[in-house]
């Protein structure tokens, strides 16, 4: 089984060569075109084909195919004569970016003018290698074959079965490095979903016999990872390309500190090492320091390199003095995207959550208070880089749902819980497939050839699995049930090909019970619910549904439990059709929490 297929495929898009400063595109000698369906039309009226270089802001790779084979004369004459070039940061354009994954960066695609896919190739083409590809594709322009997970969803089918389950765990273990910690034979870095899969099996419950295992195992992960920290400035590096996690690749990306945040805060949560939690600061102060815009949004990444002469394996290892010596740093991506914005706020929400630091919890509100102005589109969906419905995609929808739902747990405040249903409802309208599953973006009207199938990414399936669930029990709407388990069918089928990751497993246990039920009884004014509350969001579970009750709000949107009146505030613990005794101290929270959790 090769249950780690996908998170190895998302290693190669994550994991390239480090980065080194490139220059302006739009300078560039070879006229790169902006993407559009408008550049098919063109390819038809003279006759050419294009070729697409699929490219990031922090990749190395990228830089020096630009700097080298993009030059090169020979190059420069057979893409003149015969193709129209077009580069895109693959940042800003998540459905290309998804559809090519597992080709880069850089990706080098090429295209007939009905759009059919003729070449794809990863990484870096040397001149000469590459003026030849130019030439084979003209003398033989045949189409390649259909690829991509195109796996059809059985309706009646949305729950694993027992041994998919057991093929799953066994290729899951045999992926796990009992020496070092991490997953696969090849880079070491931060995965949330595995590393949620790992802590939740080593949690010490009755359900978990393997807890040793796992628990070891994770430890490993948690304290190699913490060398991919950067000490001076904080966030963390994009991978090890050593097993020990000792060779950093200097690249940061707003992926990469959620994952890290949200792993080190679960992990802080579940036994207390502090050092997990000095862990996570770390990460969240390079977000704070030098990632948060003047509006409230964060930007997408930082370079590794300075340039061409200082790469980051000089410029990182300085320290902060050395390197403000300098007088600049690394190359950050300045652009704005809800998707980022939205990760980065849900993120800095959960660690408040364990710091009760405001600075925290202000920096989440303003993002996606930022992102509800700026990129919310009048199907009210969530727009890339834009406000428009053109613009909608499911990542940057599917991280404000996230954040949002991530600031209700903060907060209690049920504007948060209103926008996250709110985004439930967009996703499941918006983003559907027939076929199971949901899209990256519907696909433009005008796209041709390949381009006319929509693209499904595994990750953000999981995710929109998982707060789907969440979102209905929160709101009583069964259509979310109905739509959960729509998404859930798609990876159901996807596992029958042995393609599952840990998060599909996470999100197949979450649909078949409840999540546990917390809810404080008390006036928002009153200290005493406040503490109540700050215990509550502490306890160590994403799937957890949080809800605090002051009657004079009104009551919940999911009003399925009635709870008594009582002359101080109180907790309840409800899970599976039992619930606790109220309980009036912070510190008993956790105990009735664990008593439902582990029948």
């Amino acid at each position: 089984m090769r249950a780690f297929r996908l998170l190895l495929a998302l290693a190669t898009l994550l994991l390239a060569a480090p980065s080194r400063a490139g220059e302006d595109p739009k300078t560039h000698p070879i006229g790169w075109q902006q993407w559009s369906p408008a550049i098919f039309e063109r390819a038809a009226r003279e006759n050419r084909y294009i070729v697409l270089h699929m490219a990031a802001v922090w990749c190395h790779w990228c830089h020096v195919m630009e700097g080298t084979t993009y030059r090169d004369p020979a190059v420069l004459k057979l893409i003149g004569e015969k193709y129209i070039p077009v580069r895109v940061d693959q940042d800003s354009h998540p459905e290309l970016s998804y559809r090519y994954e597992n080709w880069g960066w850089p990706a080098t695609i090429m295209f007939d003018k009905d759009g059919n896919e003729i070449f794809r190739r990863q990484g870096y083409l040397p001149p000469e290698l590459f003026a030849r590809l130019l030439v084979a594709v003209i003398e033989d322009p045949s189409a390649l074959p259909a690829s991509g997970l195109d796996a059809k969803a059985d309706a009646g089918r949305h729950a694993l079965d027992e041994e998919t389950r057991r093929k799953l765990e066994a290729s899951f273990r045999g992926q796990l490095d009992v020496e070092n910690g991490g997953f696969g034979r090849v880079h070491r870095f931060i995965h949330a979903d595995t590393l949620e899969y790992t802590l939740d099996r080593g949690r010490a419950l009755k359900r978990n016999v393997d807890r040793a295992f796992f628990a070891s195992v994770t430890r490993k992960t948690l304290d190699g990872a913490r060398r991919l920290i950067d000490p001076a400035w904080g966030g963390m590096y994009q991978y090890s390309d050593t097993l020990d996690w000792s060779s950093p690749h200097y690249e940061k990306l707003l992926n990469i500190q959620r994952d890290a945040i949200r792993a080190y805060v679960l992990a802080y949560q579940i036994d207390s090492n502090t050092a997990d939690l000095a862990a996570a600061r770390d990460i969240a102060r390079w977000l704070m320091e030098r990632m948060r815009s003047p509006e409230g949004a964060f930007y997408v990444s930082q370079d590794a390199d300075l340039d061409r002469a200082i790469t980051g394996k000089v410029f990182y290892p300085l320290d902060d003095a050395g390197r403000r010596k300098l007088g600049r740093e690394p190359t950050i991506d300045r652009n704005l995207y809800a998707r980022e914005t939205g990760w980065a706020a849900a993120a800095l929400a959960t660690l408040h959550d364990v710091t009760g630091e405001a600075a925290y919890l202000d920096a989440a509100i303003r993002a996606v208070d930022w992102a509800v102005t700026h990129r919310r589109a009048p199907n009210r969906a969530f727009g890339h880089a834009r406000a428009t419905d053109d613009d909608t995609h499911l990542g940057d929808t599917l991280a404000i749902g996230e954040a949002a739902l991530a600031l209700w747990r903060s907060t209690g405040e049920r504007r948060w819980l209103t926008l996250a249903i709110e985004v439930a409802r967009a996703i499941d309208t918006q983003f559907r497939d027939a076929d199971g599953g949901f899209v990256v973006r519907q696909p433009d009207p005008k796209a041709i050839g390949v381009l006319r199938k929509p693209v499904k990414q595994i990750d953000e399936n999981v995710g929109v699995v998982r707060f789907l669930n969440l979102a209905r029990h929160y709101s009583g709407e069964t259509a979310f049930d109905a739509a959960a388990r729509h998404g859930m069918a798609w990876l159901v089928a996807l596992a029958v090909n042995d393609i599952v990751l840990p998060g599909a497993a996470l999100a197949d246990a979450e649909l078949s019970r409840e999540p546990m039920h917390v809810t404080i009884m008390g006036r928002k004014d009153d200290p005493e619910a406040r503490a109540l509350y700050a215990a509550a969001r502490r306890y160590p579970t994403r799937y957890l549904r949080i809800e605090w009750i002051d009657k004079r709000e009104g009551p919940m949107p999911n009003p399925d439990v009635e709870y008594p009146d009582l002359p101080q505030a109180a907790a309840f613990a409800c899970a599976n059709g039992a619930c606790s005794l109220p309980v009036f101290a912070p510190g008993e929270i956790a105990t009735i929490v664990r008593r439902i959790e582990d029948r």
